[in-house]
């Protein structure tokens, strides 16, 4: 077996590994820089509505915070019916028949007191590219992109990832160990904190469970394939079995995730229309220091599609085993990065493990490189992140930055070794990012309202809100601490002495 393997990746040769340089730390700064500006370029992440998404019927009514009950009220007197209600995300989903006139309907809900738009709801589907039945049996992907040189260094403990998408089997004994039991995920298709696919034999039910697995597979288990992190996985379920939902479910899954300390969001899925529902929902992560990683699309047109196209997330590309961009892959200016996602093995339901192409095969690459990074240097924001994702990446194609590949092919090598650089010169700032402290535990900083600890595992070991005591008493080790309040938040790893 070793031989047949060694031999089949002959039939992709790597390219040039090349170490970080001095100057790629300073690139990690200018590109966060970059980042910035784009978020504030809002024009950018302009609502978008394509005919041919809208879902008949459906519509999503933002409101301010207490016109909620009136705009349902209004609903239900309108012959509407109100099937989601998500006050905390600012906003309700309602229902009318398929036949309505949106037009009148629209305006007469904008003359209510506090309600800030009324749009229709969108479909949004995986992207996903059909299996084909000879791909070879091995991780091709990983070893190109230099997993190896990642894995000497760091595993991935510490963070959370959560794979928002259609569902997750958990159960699989190539994952299990990496979810929670008390906190498996939820499922916003049923409505409950089961976020397992309903009915695994139908084709597309393997979709989450094959990106979960990319991203964080059990490794070095004697058992089937590695996946890139040894993260806490959490299962939102956002679309059904065949994989298709619509925009207002994943933002609320991408709040959900927010809400429940994800430090990173997988999105392999997209649309062509983005309802202001989906922009704020990945706003809301943004501005609470969360990565949001998504699939380009599967059309091969040079047309990102959203939520990837969205300034708050990373977009990635699909290479093959030749790096080229796959012939499928969507591109265009807003592309970030791209990493294999032509015969892509990984995770299947019921135990099993199988093969697939895709743009939904290539971001949880991406997804899984984040989360080394961050276990790497505990202590860097998420633009922070996407800076070194970008400036560690192969160049491919035209040379620097162009709209087929990005800024190159993800390399996990590199990038963790530049976390560790950029580790180097934040230790020269005020409040260090790893700390040794007492034998009890550690103190709050001041800023900070609250604070959640997590064990190598990922595991909550323990909480701290503000109006407590600002010690947090724990056993010695390490953990990992996630910090909140005054608009910023922070990751730290804790030395607790013995």
């Amino acid at each position: 077996m070793t031989l047949l393997l060694l031999a089949a990746l002959t039939l992709w040769p790597r390219p040039a590994y090349e170490p970080v340089r001095t100057e790629d730390a300073a690139r990690v700064q200018e590109l966060v820089r970059g980042f910035e500006s784009r978020s504030v370029r809002r024009a950018q992440d302009a609502v978008r509505l394509r005919a041919e998404d809208v879902i008949p019927g459906r519509f999503v009514v933002g409101v301010e915070p207490g016109a909620a009950d009136a705009a349902a009220a209004f609903a239900v007197c309108q012959g509407g019916t109100v099937v989601r209600d998500a006050t905390e995300a600012g906003f309700i989903v309602v229902e009318f028949p398929a036949e309505t006139d949106a037009a009148p309907l629209g305006q007469d809900f904008e003359t209510l007191r506090g309600v800030r738009y009324f749009e229709p709801d969108c479909r949004v589907r995986i992207c996903l590219f059909p299996n084909d039945p000879l791909f070879a049996s091995h991780q091709w992907d990983k070893w190109l992109m230099y997993a190896d040189k990642a894995w000497d260094v760091v595993s991935g403990t510490g963070v959370k990832a959560a794979v928002v998408d259609n569902g997750t089997d958990y159960y699989h004994p190539d994952l299990a160990a990496n979810f929670n039991t008390a906190e498996l995920g939820y499922d916003f298709i049923s409505n409950d904190t089961d976020p397992r696919p309903d009915d695994l034999s139908i084709p597309q039910a393997f979709h989450g469970t094959h990106v979960a697995g990319t991203i964080g597979a059990v490794t070095d288990n004697n058992l089937g394939v590695a996946g890139w992190a040894q993260v806490q996985l959490q299962a939102v379920r956002v679309l059904d079995d065949s994989g298709n939902g619509n925009t207002s479910d994943v933002a609320l899954g991408i709040r959900w995730a927010v809400d429940h300390g994800a430090d990173i969001v997988s999105m392999s899925l997209g649309s062509q229309s983005a309802p202001t529902a989906l922009v704020d929902a990945c706003k809301y992560a943004e501005d609470r220091g969360v990565l949001l990683v998504a699939a380009s699309g599967n059309e091969g047109d040079p047309d990102i599609n959203y939520p990837a196209r969205l300034s708050q997330c990373v977009a990635v590309g699909a290479t093959d085993s030749l790096s080229r961009r796959a012939s499928f892959s969507n591109y265009g200016r807003q592309l970030e990065v791209a990493a294999p996602g032509v015969r892509i093995l990984s995770t299947a339901p019921s135990s099993q493990y199988g093969w697939s192409d895709g743009t939904s095969m290539a971001a949880p690459q991406v997804s899984g490189v984040a989360a080394l990074v961050m276990a790497a240097n505990p202590g860097l924001s998420a633009k922070q992140v996407r800076g070194i994702l970008s400036a560690a990446a192969i160049d491919l194609g035209t040379s620097g930055f162009d709209q087929h590949t990005g800024y190159g092919l993800v390399n996990a090598g590199r990038a963790v070794e530049l976390a560790g650089e950029v580790a180097a010169k934040l230790s020269s700032q005020p409040g260090p990012r790893v700390r040794v402290v007492g034998t009890e535990g550690f103190q709050v900083p001041e800023w900070a309202e609250s604070a959640e600890v997590h064990d190598a595992l990922g595991r909550t070991a323990a909480s701290w809100q503000t109006g407590t005591d600002r010690l947090v008493r724990l056993k010695p080790g390490a953990w990992f601490v996630r910090l909140s309040g005054s608009g910023r938040t922070a990751r730290m790893k804790v030395l607790v002495a013995r």
